[in-house]
């Protein structure tokens, strides 16, 4: 046991080490500042914030947004922004057709963008995903062009060789695969701003890599919001775009016993969720105490999947909607355990 953990110590520093060389310098501060939104991927309510939020830092002068894709998807969708047709949006989402980026919503979502920032210029900081259809496609792009020899094909290149690596070492440890692309997301990200000479950017990520206190999807290493405020520190500011505030509020009897519920609103699900239409969520004011001890589903649910903030001591309820319907109601308890970095809240079994 021992030595896996030390095997795994010595991965975690040597991803460090390869992925982050921007890291390892003093540069200091410029000026500049990043203004970060953690969205929930193809969440409609999310996107709409996102093209305010947009709107408002266009108004400003900004024109340069960064998105989480691969350097070569943000280049297409660059290529795309100057055409008349759609040829290029649709094939971006032909090659990323299973991801949480495919629907409707988020393509829409470029359509706007097009349409009512025309001057926006995309930059992609993720690892290479669809390395080997956008990627390779982009490549033969850049060679029948002559381009071979360019900023723009190294940085494809790159991009390729981090998405090979990351989904290579993912088959064996999906915990170093999380750390290396996060690594990775923050390496490309400073060296995109850098290349902007540190000009006010703003960034769209999903909220798993944009909260400043937070660790990476893995629990094991500080995500990339935290690494870039630790370096630069006030240039960067985030927002959660998933978490909602209190929308109104209603009584609950549980247990024989009536609770104020407070509601965050509701969630379309259909694109992800067979057979379910959307989920809406509440939270149980002052039934901890009375609820805690409840016997447990064995089922549970992760900070991540609620449209509010989450902290320990407190109950929810989450209740989906069926196609036909039907709709079904669980109670959820968080009491401080972690999952991945993150609250996780357990189902618990109680009567109305």
């Amino acid at each position: 046991m021992m030595r896996k953990v030390i095997s795994f110590f010595l991965v975690s520093c040597f991803l460090f080490l390869c992925a982050c060389p921007a890291l390892a310098e003093d540069a200091g501060l410029k000026s500049g500042n990043i203004f970060l939104y953690g969205e929930k991927h193809s969440d409609s309510a999310c996107l709409e914030k996102e093209l305010e939020a947009w709107s408002e830092c266009y108004k400003n002068g900004m024109r340069d947004l960064f998105v989480e894709l691969p350097s070569y998807t943000a280049a297409f969708l660059n290529r795309w922004m100057q055409e008349d047709t759609d040829e290029l949006l649709d094939a971006v989402f032909t090659d990323m057709k299973g991801s949480n980026d495919d629907s409707p919503q988020t393509r829409e979502f470029y359509r706007s963008i097009k349409t009512a920032y025309p001057e926006t210029i995309f930059h992609g900081t993720d690892v290479g995903h669809q390395f080997d259809t956008t990627g390779a496609r982009y490549l033969s792009l850049l060679t029948s062009e002559g381009k071979q020899d360019t900023p723009e094909y190294r940085l494809a290149a790159l991009t390729i060789e981090q998405g090979r690596k990351y989904y290579d070492i993912r088959i064996t440890d999906e915990t170093v695969s999380d750390i290396y692309r996060e690594y990775c997301m923050v390496d490309n990200f400073l060296r995109a701003w850098e290349d902007l000479d540190r000009r006010d950017i703003m960034g769209i990520y999903g909220s798993a890599h944009t909260d400043p206190s937070s660790l990476d999807m893995s629990g094991s290493i500080p995500c990339m919001a935290a690494q870039l405020k630790g370096r630069l520190q006030n240039a960067v500011y985030s927002t959660d775009l998933t978490k909602n505030d209190v929308i109104s509020t209603d009584t609950v009897t549980v247990n024989g016993k009536e609770y104020q519920i407070s509601y965050f609103g509701s969630e379309d699900i259909s694109s992800w969720a067979q057979g379910y239409l959307k989920r809406d969520f509440w939270r149980v004011e002052n039934a901890y105490d009375d609820l805690k001890d409840s016997p447990r589903t064995g089922n549970w649910l992760p900070a991540g999947n609620y449209n509010m903030v989450i902290n320990p001591g407190e109950i929810y309820i989450v209740e989906y909607t069926q196609t036909d319907g039907t709709l079904e109601r669980l109670y959820y308890l968080c009491d401080g355990t972690l999952y991945n970095g993150v609250y996780n809240t357990f189902n618990i079994t109680v009567s109305e």
